[in-house]
């Protein structure tokens, strides 16, 4: 792959891709490490005849976290994502432009990871439900009983907060 290949697929997913990161790690700096390093490997290993580069470099970000978890316990438990989204200018400000959908960022983030995986998939990467299944390696069964679940998880933490709506 030629850088002119890598930029052009830089614009078209590191967005997405660093939500997916944040919601993954929780913070800032690691995600933006995360989508990097994404982007890296595929300068290294993607060709020209890659089929679904976009789930390719979900998965390969979905790794990399996964390895830096089993290295590093304490990976995910750095930062604050609220103390994040209110001091530091990210590209979740760019997407979450009001204060309403910053709030429903800010619950998705409290969801368990899988539930917060497939929102984040589903609501925020345009993602669909057989495009999770295949990033996650879950069947289209189970991701919709997932999105299912954590709607409902997330409707309750909404009603618990809705003082802040």
């Amino acid at each position: 792959m030629n850088n002119n290949q890598l930029e052009v697929l830089f614009i078209k997913y590191h967005r997405e891709l660093y939500i997916y990161a944040l919601s993954l790690c929780r913070n800032h700096h690691k995600a933006e490490d995360l989508v990097s390093d994404t982007f890296f490997k595929a300068l290294l290993s993607l060709n020209d005849n890659t089929p679904y580069i976009k789930y390719w470099l979900f998965k390969v970000c979905k790794n990399l976290f996964l390895d830096k978890v089993r290295k590093d316990k304490n990976y995910t438990a750095v930062d604050n994502l609220e103390d994040i989204l209110v001091t530091e200018k990210t590209p979740v400000d760019s997407i979450v432009d009001n204060e309403n959908k910053k709030i429903v960022y800010q619950q998705v983030m409290k969801l368990n990871p899988s539930y917060r995986e497939v929102i984040i998939l589903y609501y925020y990467c345009d993602f669909t439900l057989k495009e999770i299944a295949k990033t996650t390696g879950l069947t289209e069964g189970a991701v919709k009983v997932m999105l299912y679940r954590a709607r409902r998880k997330l409707k309750k933490l909404l009603e618990v907060n809705k003082g802040e709506l």
